[in-house]
C-alpha cells in the first residue's frame, strides 16, 4: 500500500520532469549523446587520461607536462563547444532548480517538526542510559 505522501512525491516529480528547465537538459543530454564530433573528442580525452597515468605510474615528467597540456586544450575545445555549453547551462538551470524544490520542502518540513534548540548534548547519546551520560 502507497502512503498518500508518497502518491503525492510521485505526482510532483512528474510535474518537475515536465517543467522547461528539465526538459531542456534532457533534450541538451540527448543531443551531446548523440554528437559524434562530442563523443570523439570524449574518446580522445578518456585516452589521453589513461597516458597520463601511465606516464605518473612511469614518472615521465617531460611527457607527463605534455599529455597534461594536451587534456586542458582537449578539455578547452569541448567546453567552447556550442552543444556543450547549452548541456552545461541546462544542467545548472535544472540542478537550480532540483536545489530550490528541496530547499522549499525541507524549510517547509522544518517549520511544521518543533526541533529542541539549545542545551546541546557535549558527548554521550543524551539519554543517561547505560553509558552514564545526560
Amino acid at each position: 500500500m502507497d502512503h498518500p505522501v508518497l502518491k503525492q512525491a510521485r505526482k510532483c516529480a512528474e510535474q518537475i520532469a515536465k517543467c522547461e528547465e528539465i526538459i531542456r537538459f534532457r533534450v541538451a543530454e540527448e543531443q551531446v549523446n548523440q554528437s559524434d564530433s562530442v563523443q570523439q573528442l570524449i574518446v580522445q580525452i578518456k585516452k589521453k587520461q589513461k597516458e597520463l597515468v601511465h606516464a605518473k605510474h612511469y614518472h615521465k615528467h617531460e611527457h607527463l607536462k605534455q599529455i597534461e597540456q594536451n587534456l586542458v586544450d582537449m578539455n578547452e575545445r569541448l567546453d567552447r563547444l556550442p552543444i556543450v555549453m547549452e548541456y552545461q547551462q541546462s544542467q545548472v538551470a535544472a540542478n537550480d532548480l532540483i536545489q530550490m524544490i528541496q530547499q522549499i520542502i525541507g524549510d517547509t518540513v522544518s517549520q511544521k517538526i518543533e526541533v529542541e534548540v539549545g542545551n546541546p548534548v557535549e558527548s554521550g547519546c543524551g539519554s543517561g542510559g547505560s553509558c552514564g551520560c545526560s
